[in-house]
C-alpha cells in the first residue's frame, strides 16, 4: 500500500508576504506552543505595566502578571522607579497584589518578613539570633523598568535591548500625535475577557480588512477608510488615516495640540497598541494572554484629568461600540481555527490600500522567528 505523505504545515508559510499562507491553526489552541510562547517571547519582550500617573509618588505600586510570573513595581524615595519579581525571598508569598500605595515599606502577608522599597531586607522576625543567616545577601530580585514616553514597560531579560532603542522611532511618532502624553491621566480602564488566542486578538487589531464589514458605525463616523494605511516597521506596525469631517460621530477641537484631524495607531511587538484618535485621544489596548484560547482585552483612556466631560465620554461610548463588535468575530475565529475543514489561508496583501493583511502576515512572521519554527 502506497503510504501517503506528511507534510511540514509551516511548509508553505513563506517570509513573502504574497506567497504565503497562514499560520496552522493549532498554533492558535495548542498548550505546548503557548507555554513556548511565554519563555521565548513574553519572558523576553518590553511589556506594559501602565501610565507614570499610577506611580506619581514615593511608595505608589502596581503589581502585572504574565504567564505564571509576577513583577511588582514601586516608586522609590529618591524618585526612581524600582522593579521586581513580586515574590518574599522567605518561602515564595506574593508580596502584593493590585494597585496602591505603601506607607514606607514592602510587607509579606505571609510571615511579615519586611523589605525596603529599594528591594533590601529590612527585618524578619525571629532571625536575629540564627547564627548562619545573612540578612545583607537577601533582597528582592530586580526586573528592568523602562519608561516610554510616559508609559511604564518591564522585561525579565536583562540582556533586552533598551526600549528606547527598540522604539525610537516611534517615540518621535507619538510625540507628535501626543505631545503631552506623560503627563495625561487614566480617567477610564475596562477589560474584555475573550475565549481566543492573544494572537487572534492582536491580528484583528492589526488589519482593517474587516472594518468596512463588520465596522459600519466606525466607517461612517470614525475614520475615512480610503486613507486608511498601515506602515510595517522594526519592532512596530502603524496606522494611519484622516478623520471624517462633519460626519464625526464625537465631538473633538480640531485645533488640539498634536495632529487633532488623523488617527494614529501602533502595535508594539509583542501585544500592545497605543491609539490616538482625531482630537488627540489617547488609548491604551492590551491584549492579555492567559491561556491558550483566553485573552483579556484591556482598554484604558487617557485625558487631561480623570473627571471625563461629555465630549470625552461621547468618544469612549463610541469605541466602546467598536470593541464590542470585535469580540464576537475574535472568538468566531478562535472556534474556528479548530475546524477539520480549515485550512491555511490566503493572505490579502495590497499595502497601499486598506485592503491588506501584510501587517498580520509580520506578526505571524515574528512568531514563528520567536519560538525558533522557520528560519
Amino acid at each position: 500500500m502506497k503510504q501517503s505523505i506528511q507534510r511540514d504545515p509551516l511548509e508553505n508559510f513563506d517570509f513573502n508576504p504574497e506567497k504565503s499562507v497562514t499560520l496552522p491553526g493549532y498554533y492558535y489552541y495548542d498548550e505546548g506552543i503557548f507555554e513556548r510562547e511565554k519563555s521565548s517571547i513574553f519572558y523576553h519582550s518590553w511589556l506594559y505595566a501602565g501610565h507614570v500617573c499610577l506611580l506619581d509618588k514615593p511608595g505608589k505600586f502596581v503589581v502585572r502578571d504574565i504567564g505564571d510570573q509576577s513583577v511588582l513595581i514601586v516608586r522609590h524615595q529618591d524618585g526612581q522607579l524600582r522593579g521586581f519579581h513580586n515574590v518574599c525571598q522567605h518561602r515564595a508569598h506574593r508580596l502584593l497584589e493590585g494597585e496602591g500605595e505603601l506607607r514606607a515599606n514592602i510587607v509579606c502577608p505571609y510571615h511579615n518578613w519586611t523589605y525596603q522599597l529599594s528591594g533590601e531586607l529590612k527585618h524578619a522576625r525571629g532571625t536575629e539570633q540564627l547564627e548562619y543567616f545573612d540578612a545583607a545577601s537577601v533582597c528582592l530580585q530586580r526586573v528592568n523598568i523602562e519608561v516610554f514616553h510616559g508609559f511604564v514597560f518591564y522585561n525579565f531579560d536583562h540582556d533586552a535591548q533598551p526600549m528606547s532603542t527598540q522604539f525610537a522611532a516611534l517615540g518621535d511618532e507619538l510625540r507628535s500625535f501626543s505631545p503631552n502624553a506623560p503627563s495625561l491621566r487614566r480617567a477610564y480602564r475596562r477589560e474584555y475577557p475573550i475565549k481566543a488566542n492573544w494572537k487572534v486578538s492582536v491580528e484583528n487589531f492589526d488589519e482593517c480588512y474587516h472594518c468596512p464589514i463588520q465596522h459600519k458605525a466606525l466607517m461612517a463616523g470614525g475614520l475615512d477608510v480610503n486613507s486608511y494605511r498601515i506602515e510595517v516597521k522594526d519592532n512596530y506596525h502603524a496606522h494611519y488615516s484622516r478623520d471624517v469631517g462633519p460626519q464625526q460621530a464625537y465631538a473633538y477641537d480640531p485645533d488640539v495640540q498634536g495632529r487633532g484631524e488623523e488617527l494614529g495607531a501602533w502595535f508594539l511587538w509583542p501585544n500592545l497598541s497605543f491609539e490616538v484618535y482625531p482630537g488627540g485621544y489617547l488609548n491604551v489596548f492590551y491584549h492579555h494572554p492567559i491561556g491558550p484560547e483566553e485573552t483579556v482585552q484591556i482598554f484604558e483612556w487617557y485625558f487631561d484629568t480623570e473627571e471625563l466631560t461629555d465630549e470625552q465620554r461621547s468618544i469612549i461610548d463610541f469605541m466602546s461600540t467598536v470593541r464590542d463588535e470585535d469580540v464576537p468575530i475574535v472568538q468566531s475565529v478562535q472556534r474556528g481555527l479548530h475546524s477539520m475543514g480549515y485550512r491555511q489561508g490566503q493572505f490579502v496583501i495590497n499595502p497601499q490600500s486598506d485592503v491588506s493583511e501584510h501587517a498580520v502576515h509580520d506578526f505571524q512572521a515574528r512568531v514563528l522567528r520567536a519560538l525558533g519554527d522557520k528560519r
